[in-house]
């Protein structure tokens, strides 16, 4: 952005060139309206010395048209399309994320691979709008028969909040359409073209489906379909349907996934599924003989996982990006939400020895917690409890660092890292100490308030908290929300203390041993992180399971692998649906035995 002077486009403030392509140019924008009015958009404008290509232009306008007609929540939106300043342009809704190419490569970077579960959860978003493209409809109820033509991983994003975007129709197609592309002329990336298409003949919506099954092919696998020494060699592959097959390539997949792939594959398309909607149901059958329950919020944790540095860059950019132009408006980016929504929690009752039952009755989120475990829970979650705010995001991250090195690879769920927190704000002005009762039902509300903001405002957050402790130095829900605040602005010896004093209020409130344990992992104190998941186990909570399998994670770091195989036994006991017990057991078995 230090290279782009921003400049004004119409209503718009163009704020920095994203990339440029052969034919348009991807600028990162924003809606300067009356009364302040600001939205993050993108803008794709076509290139200058091309405003004269009648082809190109139509071309261009047509996937105007096209996107316009879209409005799925699994397609990116599109807002204006019009002429300025000798340039065509689209308008479209901002995705903060990455495309699929770049979680990838940044998995095989740090060895985080996606895994089956998000393999098959994006698959299945991709899958939902494809068919609403392939089977929408136009004002006079004329179906368009769009095919998209170019499923590939730079064209699926996933944005920080988790949710899965089908991009760039610029080469797609619909049969209302007037610039037709030419039978045997080829447009598209070679590598995830379908063999009709990559053969230069006529295409129908199972071409897509094809293009689909290598992207799955990929999620699921880590390998790419078709490969080569140059495009030729690799085009001739693609029109021969030419590639190792999934089983020989990864064994291990569950039989339902492999018949999914070998038929999205198919080089007969009379073989292949013929619709989208198919290959989603059998797509959600095989997660649902699995026992997966994926969401957004995990993929937005696995996201966060892998770009914590570049999310918190992006968000100073963003920040930045807000003030050009218009000073006054403190515009924000989208950041992704908090994993219990904060206006659930509730400020504790008066009386300290209720709070923690309370907290125990609900508790189901909390730092370093498994989240596949926490979902798979039938009781409904509750933000009164420790992790309300944080909840899995902060857990799970001591997971990777618990797991890195000889334990092996780390799955997607475990991957979430704490977000950088803003620098802590000035101290509120001291008021009078108000009377005792008064002094209790403020530091509730204020404890209410902060618990709502520990997420998003850390720093406030703490500042609001230690008022609250001020005005009740008996509540529970104070110190231990003051504990989370400091957790996410990485200050551990604080959070220690905090814990330590919720412990002493209450000595069988779980959560504040299980915090305490994830805090003292963080500092690779794995002996104090071992005995404090031991508390909670001793107490015997609702989410036990996830207590004893973090229990065995810092075992692990400690050599401990038979304790460690034990407690992941016994975790599988208590909740037979924990995914990452049931993973990790089998690892450790495997690695003994070998």
């Amino acid at each position: 952005m230090a290279d782009f002077q921003s400049r004004r486009f119409g209503k718009y403030l163009l704020l920095e060139k994203l990339a440029t392509g052969g034919m348009a140019q991807l600028y990162r924008a924003k809606i300067i309206g009356v009364q302040g009015f600001e939205k993050f958009i993108a803008i794709k404008m076509i290139l200058p010395h091309l405003a004269e290509e009648k082809e190109l232009v139509s071309s261009f306008i047509d996937e105007a048209k096209l996107a316009a007609l879209l409005n799925h929540q699994n397609i990116v939106q599109i807002y204006d399309f019009g002429e300025m300043e000798g340039s065509n342009f689209i308008t479209m809704e901002y995705l903060f994320g990455k495309d699929l190419r770049a979680i990838l490569t940044k998995a095989r970077e740090i060895d985080m691979p996606l895994g089956i579960e998000y393999g098959l959860f994006i698959t299945s978003r991709i899958c939902a709008g494809l068919e609403y493209a392939h089977t929408v409809k136009d004002f006079q109820g004329t179906p368009l028969n769009i095919i998209h033509r170019d499923i590939s991983p730079q064209n699926v994003i996933v944005t920080y909040q988790g949710d899965v975007k089908i991009v760039d129709f610029g080469i797609a197609k619909a049969a209302t359409q007037s610039t037709a592309t030419q039978v045997g002329m080829i447009k598209g990336k070679v590598a995830y073209m379908s063999p009709e298409q990559a053969a230069g003949k006529p295409v129908d919506y199972r071409s897509d489906i094809f293009s689909l099954g290598i992207l799955l092919y990929e999620l699921v696998t880590g390998y790419k379909l078709f490969k080569g020494e140059d495009t030729l060699q690799i085009l001739a592959r693609v029109r021969e349907a030419d590639f190792d097959s999934p089983e020989l390539v990864v064994g291990g997949l569950p039989p339902k996934l492999y018949a999914i792939l070998n038929r999205a594959l198919a080089k007969d398309v009379n073989v292949r599924y013929q619709s989208c909607a198919e290959m989603l149901a059998d797509i959600e059958e095989c997660l649902y003989e699995q026992g997966l329950r994926p969401s957004a919020r995990g993929l937005a944790q696995y996201m966060r996982g892998l770009f914590d540095k570049e999310i918190t860059a992006e968000e100073a950019l963003m920040r930045d990006a807000a003030g050009a132009s218009t000073p006054s408006v403190a515009a924000r980016p989208e950041a992704a939400p908090a994993p219990v929504s904060p206006k659930q929690a509730a400020p504790p009752p008066a009386a300290p020895a209720a709070a923690p039952r309370e907290g125990k009755e609900k508790a189901k989120e909390k730092p370093f917690a498994a989240q596949k475990a926490a979902e798979d829970s039938p009781k409904k979650k509750s933000g009164v409890l420790i992790g309300a705010v944080v909840g899995a995001a902060v857990l799970v991250a001591v997971g990777v660092f618990l797991m890195k090195g000889k334990s092996g690879t780390s799955s997607p769920k475990e991957a979430a890292k704490v977000a950088q927190a803003p620098a802590p704000s000035p101290p509120p002005a001291q008021v009078p100490a108000p009377t005792a009762a008064d002094g209790v039902d403020k530091a509730r509300l204020l404890v209410a308030e902060a618990t709502g903001l520990v997420d998003k405002d850390p720093a406030k957050a703490r500042e609001m908290l230690l008022e609250a402790i001020r005005l009740d130095p008996k509540s529970v829900q104070g110190h231990f929300q003051l504990g989370l605040a400091y957790v996410k602005l990485t200050d551990y010896p604080k959070a220690t203390e905090a814990y330590r004093k919720t412990v002493d209020l209450d000595p069988k409130f779980p959560d504040s041993f299980f915090n305490l344990g994830f805090v003292f992992a963080s500092r690779k104190e794995y002996g104090e992180a071992e005995e404090m998941y031991g508390k909670v186990v001793a107490l015997s909570p609702k989410y036990v399971d996830e207590a004893l399998f973090n229990l065995a994670m810092v075992q692990e770091k400690q050599g401990k692998r038979k304790q460690s195989v034990e407690n992941l036994e016994k975790a599988l006991k208590a909740n037979p649906k924990n995914a990452l017990a049931k993973k990790f057991l089998q690892k450790f078995k495997k690695g003994a035995s070998g």
